[in-house]
């Protein structure tokens, strides 16, 4: 069996990354934090992790990103999971009866109308979505319900009140399949993630983004981080998508010699094409 790490619990968003990257079988292996769940890689407690990268409303995960750094994991894959929520309770309440209401922070900004429309309505803060559906179902806490996605309310069997709470229905999460640095190597692949840092001098970042572009490279993710122990400085985390593998081979090696530092996390092939819609039947 495969065993995959995850943060969060069975029913989560990542649970159903996993579930499109793999197919097959395998063992989850929940963890409560993005930390968690990185080191499960590294000490071999899991095979690979399975973790958010980027949210089409709320932008980059940088936990991830940072930790991608620190750890030294290899990207291999990405897919993208649709964010369907909806709001479940135990099998014996009913909407009307509903006073509080759980789920990870961001999940709970994603479903301001619910709240706007219902203003009687407490939102409580969790750790996980999925995880505030199994608390809720296990009776250790007071909430009388929790926004989640139907995954987490039919694993743990709760009633779904109320479907498609989030506002935008066109929101998306974005995951790495990440494993150990000494994992061997797939075929190499037309996306990459990497990791540069520009010398601070005039036209450093200019020059950074010739290469790509004279390359024929398109650079589809740029998020910049500050450097730890050196103020004003940031690294820039970057992706790359490019026409055929020899391409971002060549660009990712010109980088090199025009970068203070470049650190390349992987190569691998998308999702598909880039039609969020292909995988959404509400679209």
């Amino acid at each position: 069996m495969n065993p995959v790490a995850i943060q969060g619990e069975a029913g989560s968003f990542s649970h159903a990354a996993v579930q499109q990257l793999l197919y097959s079988e395998f063992d989850l292996v929940p963890c409560r934090t993005f930390v968690e769940a990185f080191e499960a890689v590294v000490s071999g407690e899991a095979e690979r992790a399975v973790l958010p990268v980027e949210n089409a409303l709320a932008g980059p995960v940088v936990e991830s990103l940072e930790l991608l750094w620190s750890t030294g994991l290899r990207v291999v894959g990405e897919t993208r999971v649709r964010i369907h929520l909806c709001l479940s309770a135990r099998p014996d309440m009913f909407f009307e009866d509903v006073r509080s209401v759980a789920s990870h922070p961001v999940a709970l900004k994603q479903c301001r109308t619910l709240f706007e429309d219902n203003p009687s309505l407490e939102s409580i803060v969790t750790y996980d979505t999925a995880g505030s559906v199994k608390d809720m179902m296990l009776g250790a806490v007071t909430y009388d319900s929790a926004i989640a996605s139907p995954l987490a309310a039919e694993l743990y069997g709760a009633s779904v009140l109320r479907t498609g709470v989030e506002d935008d229905h066109r929101n998306y999460t974005r995951f790495f399949e990440l494993v150990a640095p000494d994992t061997p190597a797939a075929a190499e692949g037309v996306r990459a993630a990497a990791a540069v840092v520009i010398r601070n001098e005039p036209g450093s970042l200019h020059r950074v983004l010739a290469v790509i572009g004279d390359h024929g490279v398109d650079m589809t993710q740029i998020v910049a981080r500050p450097i730890r122990g050196s103020p004003w400085q940031y690294r820039f985390f970057m992706e790359f998508k490019a026409p055929e593998a020899d391409a971002l081979a060549d660009c990712l090696e010109a980088l090199e010699k025009v970068a203070e530092e470049t650190r390349v996390f992987g190569t691998y092939e998308g999702y598909g094409d880039d039609d969020v819609s292909a995988n959404d039947p509400r679209e």
